[in-house]
């Protein structure tokens, strides 16, 4: 999702960072302890970088931090493949900003997880050379360079899916989007793929435009979704704890979306690791997702969760790219699936629940 900034997708990371991720994030594993004041300690990891989160928003803002009745301990990450890798070890209780490739391989690799709230699509674009391509059919013929294994990969090979041109464009793969880009500056290719902050110095020549965003893509049946993931346990143990976590992230998001949101940017920027510029500017544009928009994915009360568009759309496609990509040699089943995607934490919080 792609992550926010730094890639929280990148498929060629899965086995060496997976592995790396565990011995990183091991030693929080001894976090899970209550406190002497009784309240239980519970580790939450979010991505480093420019972008925003609404986990970055609760460590800064005090109101939203003291409605979870828990000792909170933020860990920046830099993989979501890692962090799920930790999740799996018992070192994370709680994991935002995760895509659908971490998610789908960590449930292949049996990872107690539960997708709660559906954070975000990705912040990504296809940008094309408009001096050349003035047309969508005009991509015909053309190399269009990308992220490999990625969630980016995967909108965009299901965007040109959609317009019949999957065996008529060359996907190059690039190890970064910033390389990607580069090719594109340098006249190499005529459209590439990659996310916003990548995409900045493109958008600047007059002759580049956006043809579709990952927003657009989700809505033609190939959604890439970053998520707020819980352990399992947690779940289990404290149901009521994962409520009150699900009402402070919907909270967050809605100040992520308010006219006050740079206010919000710029206070997260402290843990972020950057400067508030730069978290204001970098977060302007990412695509939340609010607690409205939450029963479009997760399915309305009553419906089965195998059928919602999360599971059929965002997961299971994924899992047949990844397996179709050669990245996963097996993939989990719709219903294993669906058994870790657990709307009622979100129908609650429609419900009240968060009043």
């Amino acid at each position: 999702m792609m992550n926010r900034c730094t890639k929280r997708v990148n498929i060629m990371r899965r086995v060496g960072a997976a592995a790396v991720g565990v011995g990183l994030y091991a030693a929080f594993a001894a976090l899970h302890v209550a406190s002497a004041a009784g309240a239980p300690t519970v580790t939450w990891g979010y991505f480093e970088g420019g972008i925003a989160s609404p986990g970055a928003v609760i460590a800064t803002q005090a109101p939203l931090k003291k409605s979870i009745p828990a000792r909170l301990k933020f860990i920046q990450i830099n993989s979501g493949v890692a962090a799920l890798a930790a999740m799996r070890a018992g070192s994370f209780d709680v994991v935002e900003g995760v895509g659908n490739p971490p998610v789908v391989g960590a449930l292949a690799a049996r990872t107690p997880l539960v997708v709660v709230f559906a954070e975000s699509y990705d912040g990504a674009g296809l940008y094309v050379n408009t001096k050349v391509l003035h047309k969508p059919a005009d991509l015909a013929g053309q190399k269009i360079g990308d992220l490999v294994g990625s969630s980016e990969d995967y909108e965009l090979k299901g965007y040109l899916k959609h317009l019949g041109l999957q065996n008529k464009v060359t996907v190059v793969p690039f190890s970064s989007d910033s390389a990607a880009a580069a090719a594109f500056l340098a006249g190499n290719l005529n459209a590439v793929y990659v996310d916003f902050g990548s995409g900045v110095p493109l958008a600047k020549r007059p002759t580049t435009k956006v043809w579709a965003t990952a927003a657009d893509i989700a809505q033609l049946g190939y959604p890439s979704m970053n998520v707020l993931v819980v352990s399992r346990k947690l779940v289990k143990r404290d149901p009521s704890l994962v409520q009150k976590i699900v009402c402070s992230v919907s909270a967050a998001s809605d100040d992520m979306l308010g006219k006050d949101r740079a206010k919000y940017f710029s206070a997260a920027a402290a843990v972020l690791g950057v400067p508030a510029d730069v978290a204001v500017k970098g977060s302007e544009q990412w695509p939340e997702l609010a607690l409205k928009d939450q029963g479009e994915w997760f399915g309305a009360p009553g419906s089965k969760v195998v059928d919602s568009r999360i599971v059929q759309e965002a997961y299971v496609k994924s899992a047949v790219f990844l397996k179709a990509s050669g990245n996963v040699m097996s993939v989990p089943s719709a219903a294993t699936i669906a058994s870790a995607v657990d709307p009622s934490f979100v129908q609650a919080a429609s419900k009240g629940a968060c009043k």
